[in-house]
């Protein structure tokens, strides 16, 4: 496996290739001799709050270096055009409101038009479309790529209107067209951790409040690196048993408490384990891996802010285990990641990205050793899926903002 490229060569050189390729692209595309607008949207990882944000618990997030990017020119009217690099230079025309339809790509970005039309009418604004050459760096990881292009779509349609969204309305707008237009039952997590990120920090996502507190990186934080294992293993959301286990966390709220609609609304006397221990045994389960995990987090700022890297890790892999245990997702070649990293020096904890079925594992480890870790782990998971060669890899997670004009 090739050495990592020092960071501040990784971070910029990803963004800066992708910005003049779709420049190029969108110039001759569109046959325009002016420079397109561009919007990057990055992706994000949780290092802890797994499967809590439909129940109304804290998560914690970080932005990252991988990211949609897209080059644009405002319509003249209601036209979009987009051309997606992602999935060989495939390209849909539709207008504004219309109804979602195709394969899943033009769909999201059916969608994201259709409800950006809606707020727009709601505000007294005619809206205009656009005309877009657009590309992800890693969709279907599991790093909320979807989320990740939402608003890339709804950030540049904002700007072609020359409207302003505030953060909390793009929030909103993307659950919107993920549980309206997508069918999924998740929360705001995700495009909250693109809307609120921040360099150099966690962001501690409200997700009832939807808001942001930021834990910024101590002064010792050179001494770890984030590193992402991508297993070449894809799976959305909508196609796993994501929405099954939302359903079952409303179930057991439910029994907890009837006035509950979800597990976090539950009264803190009604959470006793013996009250959980009379649940059903697969309810008992869920609700103890959502309130074990809010546990989780409550604990690690303190860990995070002090450089208690260990302690954090540790937290990371209970974490993990619990997601695996009693929340019952991920998949094989995901358990086998995690447990290469369990075993692996200079990891002090790892988790899935993610649901868990498909995608990335996310580890914290010793900065001095990242290639030794990541040979070691990505080696082995190789040794039983060699079919994976070539896609699965793994690279440093460095730290990004929000999405954004450029």
């Amino acid at each position: 496996m090739s050495k990592f490229p020092p960071p501040t060569v990784a971070h910029s050189s990803i963004l800066d290739e992708y910005i003049d390729r779709l420049t190029a692209a969108a110039r001759g595309q569109f046959h325009s001799q002016d420079l397109p607008r561009l919007v990057v949207s990055p992706y994000r990882f949780n290092p802890l709050g797994a499967h809590i944000d439909h129940q109304g618990g804290t998560v914690l997030a970080r932005t990252l270096n991988q990211y949609s990017v897209g080059a644009f020119y405002p319509s003249m009217d209601t036209s979009v055009t987009l051309i997606s690099n992602s999935f060989d230079s495939e390209r849909a025309d539709f207008e504004l409101g219309d109804a979602p339809v195709g394969k899943n790509w033009q769909r999201y970005a059916m969608a994201a038009a259709a409800v950006f039309e809606q707020w727009a009418s709601s505000v007294g604004v005619n809206a205009v479309g656009m005309k877009m050459v657009v590309e992800g760096t890693m969709v279907g990881a599991g790093l909320s790529s979807s989320a990740s292009i939402i608003l890339a779509y709804l950030a540049a349609l904002t700007d072609a209107n020359q409207l302003h969204l505030r953060e909390e309305e793009l929030v909103e707008i993307t659950r919107l067209v993920e549980n309206e237009h997508m069918g999924l039952n998740n929360g705001v997590q995700d495009q909250m951790s693109v809307v609120f990120g921040q360099r150099n920090a966690l962001s501690a996502l409200n997700v009832d409040k939807v808001s942001a507190a930021y834990w910024q990186d101590p002064p010792t934080v050179s001494e770890v690196s984030w590193i992402v294992c991508y297993s070449g293993f894809s799976r959305e959301l909508i196609y796993s048993g994501f929405n099954d286990r939302v359903r079952e966390c409303q179930q057991a709220a439910k029994l907890l408490h009837p006035s509950a609609n979800r597990l976090g609304d539950v009264p803190v006397h009604s959470r006793s384990l013996e009250a959980i221990a009379k649940l059903p045994a697969h309810l008992a389960r869920r609700a103890s891996h959502v309130y074990s995990e809010m546990q989780r987090v409550e604990k690690a700022q303190p860990l995070w802010e002090s450089g208690a890297w260990a302690d954090f890790g540790a937290l990371m892999n209970a974490s993990c285990e619990s997601s695996i245990n009693n929340y019952e997702c991920g998949s094989e070649p995901m358990h086998l990641l995690h447990e290469l990293a369990k075993e692996t020096p200079s990891v002090f904890g790892s988790r899935f990205s993610g649901g868990g079925y498909g995608g990335c594992l996310i580890l914290l480890v010793a900065a001095g050793d990242v290639d030794a870790v990541a040979d070691e782990v990505m080696t082995g998971f190789l040794e039983r899926y060699p079919e994976k060669a070539g896609v699965a890899h793994a690279f440093i997670a460095q730290t990004e903002a929000a999405v954004r004009i450029l």
